[in-house]
């Protein structure tokens, strides 16, 4: 039997975030949202996930939290993307983009196996535990995948970088995912100061086809909607404390 996560909250949020938000000075990215109470500006049913755009004076940080099982199983195999635009318009060739997580091969394999048992009944009643979950999760989601940052040429770097971009998850006893994203405000290159509105998108990625496990067991069968990509756009402006 899958896990069930109801949150009747969804319905009274809007699909998309309105406007700045101050990120809280307790801000701390551990996967978990103990800041903000478990509290989201929107939930968009396009990646069926609740999420909250905000910054503070250094930083612009993304908080989201997926609890359907299918959604959480496209993450932990595709990754989730935020892509941030310079301006409004959404054709910007140099858009900053971040990946996480990035788990390929085997260690994708192991970490989707270990998120389907815990999601659901196994014939032989052994289930993996929230702690036994997140520690597999930390052990093998160890990179970040970059692109349109000038001053950082690797595509993947580790959440332990000096460049101050860190990322991390966690799974809840419910199943339920939580990310937590923070990028440098000085590597999105925002016109006159960050003062006017840009784009983002963000993205549920589908299964790459070079995820495909090397040894151990495969992993469980692709939901249909694990074969595309799920996505929409936003817009948003730096609020000023």
């Amino acid at each position: 039997m899958i896990l069930a996560v109801p949150f009747v909250h969804a319905q009274k949020l809007p699909g998309v975030q309105a406007g700045g938000l101050h990120a809280p000075a307790t801000i701390k990215i551990d996967g978990k949202t103990t800041e903000w109470d478990d509290k989201y500006q929107a939930y968009n049913k396009n990646i069926e996930a609740f999420y909250t755009l905000s910054n503070d004076d250094d930083n612009l940080y993304l908080t989201l939290k997926a609890t359907a099982h299918d959604v959480v199983d496209k993450i932990i195999r595709g990754g989730l993307t935020l892509i941030i635009n310079h301006t409004t318009k959404k054709n910007d060739p140099e858009a900053v983009s971040v990946t996480y997580p990035v788990l390929r091969n085997a260690d994708m394999s192991v970490v989707a196996n270990m998120f389907a048992r815990r999601s659901y009944k196994q014939e032989d009643g052994i289930i993996a535990t929230e702690k036994d979950m997140n520690n597999l999760f930390e052990t093998k989601s160890k990179l970040i995948a970059l692109t349109g940052i000038k001053t950082i040429t690797d595509k993947d770097i580790s959440i332990y970088n000096e460049e101050g971009i860190k990322a991390a998850a966690q799974f809840d006893a419910k199943n339920a995912y939580t990310y937590e994203l923070a990028i440098p405000l000085k590597y999105l290159d925002l016109p006159n100061g960050g003062t006017e509105s840009f784009s983002y998108h963000i993205k549920a990625n589908e299964m790459p086809q070079t995820h495909v496990a090397t040894s151990g067991p495969p992993p469980p069968p692709v939901f249909v909607t694990q074969l595309a990509t799920t996505d929409f756009w936003g817009e948003y402006t730096l609020s000023k404390k």
